[in-house]
């Protein structure tokens, strides 16, 4: 869209109106929404080359750590866009060219972010049998590289 946009600019002196908030606004919900589906996939950076060499218990209370970590990161990202949501509805925000409302997009941002933190829950749950199973310990391993 924005290199249409331009070509259009260049070679007609007539843009797309509004192609870059139309990116924009695309842009942020499909990055928010990749990252529960990155999650499933088990595609994010993991820095295991240092705790595979732990023993399981270990190995895997460490795992723990990070994704309390990570749900906790999560979980305040997911709260603080549906907050911004509240704060574009109050104060009538759109966008500058076409006058989209802001909040739909807010809100997106706050449920993809509470997928993700289910996504990470649900890996905390296995990474903490994990420290008692073997059999979640393999499973959990499989994906590391």
């Amino acid at each position: 869209l924005n290199v249409a946009d331009v070509i259009m600019n260049k070679t007609v002196q007539s843009p797309i109106l509004g192609s870059y908030e139309i990116t924009q606004r695309v842009l942020m919900v499909t990055v928010f929404a990749a990252f529960a589906y990155a999650q499933t996939k088990k595609t994010h950076i993991n820095m295991t080359i240092v705790i595979v060499h732990f023993p399981r218990a270990l190995r895997y209370i460490l795992f723990s750590i990070m994704y309390v970590l990570s749900i906790y990161i999560a979980a305040r990202l997911c709260m603080a866009a549906w907050g911004q949501a509240g704060t574009v509805i109050a104060k009538g925000m759109t966008t500058e060219v076409l006058y989209i409302p802001l909040f739909p997009f807010y809100y997106l941002e706050a449920i993809a972010m509470a997928v993700f933190t289910i996504a990470l829950v649900y890996d905390l749950v296995l990474s903490i049998g994990a420290i008692f199973s073997n059999d979640y310990a393999e499973m959990i391993q499989k994906d590391w590289t």
